[in-house]
């Protein structure tokens, strides 16, 4: 039992890492905007079938394909923000939420008519395979994706506080009548906001495109575990969202291991109500 525990964990922090990367997208947004987006998962699931097609069309491994679809996801953000949400920033907060959860129908009913309901993976991944530890199974494409992720989560930490367009988001975060007084124009600024957090997602599509299938539906998943990642960590703190992302990874393996499979977000939902209930702001959040 200790060993099935242990190997859980191992499995668990690593997509742990991957999840605290598709949070972090949410969190940005959430943050710098104020606009909660319920189409976040679909993102997810959008870059997963993109990376699909683009390692299909071009014989690529799921893992070089961001260097296509991050772009396009970059640019699909921005678009969205011109088109939809830049009109609902002023409004009541239920504009804001049919708006998203529109969007989020519109995408999982696109990828249903284009890709059918028949699940999508690409057939082999330079880093398939496995290697052991001290006795324990560790993945090569879900270690891969971990480190890449934790890389991107470090590099987007570097870009918010080192550099002008990363503090002109902080300072909106913080208070946006004052940034706005102080020359950042709001419009570019959350342009980027949402253009970097639909980026992000493409990133972590390609990244799980190497080890898992996708489906038209598989965007709600991935939203529902990128809120419970962000409601644990809280706004403010990127490490807080890795642990979070790590608490939630570890949840789901154990749940796996011990209990039946189809019960695996079961845990992860009932620390998440736990924190709620004991500290409504999150682990580690400012706000």
């Amino acid at each position: 039992m200790i060993e099935t525990a242990t190997q859980g964990v191992i499995s668990g922090v690593m997509m742990g890492a991957i999840y605290a990367l598709i949070a972090l997208g949410l969190s940005i947004v959430f943050g710098v905007m104020n606009v909660t987006n319920f189409a976040h998962g679909e993102f997810v699931m959008l870059s997963m079938y993109l990376s699909y097609v683009v390692g299909t069309a071009l014989a690529w491994d799921a893992v070089v394909t961001p260097v296509i679809t991050v772009p396009l996801l970059f640019f699909f953000g921005i678009i969205t923000y011109h088109l939809l949400l830049h009109r609902t920033l002023r409004q009541m907060y239920v504009v804001q939420l049919a708006v998203t959860v529109g969007l989020q129908i519109l995408m999982r009913s696109a990828a249903l008519i284009v890709w059918n309901a028949q699940p999508r993976a690409l057939q082999y991944s330079f880093i398939q395979g496995n290697f052991e530890i001290g006795g324990f199974t560790i993945l090569t494409s879900r270690l891969v994706a971990a480190v890449v992720s934790l890389l991107f989560i470090g590099g987007i930490a570097y870009f918010l506080n080192k550099t002008w367009a990363g503090k002109a988001m902080r300072a909106a975060s913080d208070d946006f009548d004052a940034a706005s007084l102080m020359g950042v124009n709001y419009k570019r600024t959350y342009a980027l906001t949402f253009g970097i957090g639909s980026a992000l997602t493409a990133v972590a599509g390609g990244l799980l495109m190497s080890f898992q299938q996708t489906d038209p539906v598989g965007g709600i998943r991935f939203g529902l575990l990128s809120w419970c990642v962000l409601a644990l960590a809280g706004l403010g703190s990127i490490p807080g969202l890795v642990v979070a992302g790590i608490i939630v990874g570890v949840a789901e393996a154990l749940t796996v291991s011990f209990f039946d499979p189809r019960s695996r977000l079961l845990a992860v939902y009932a620390i998440f109500i736990l924190v709620l209930w004991l500290r409504p702001r999150g682990l580690f959040g400012r706000r």
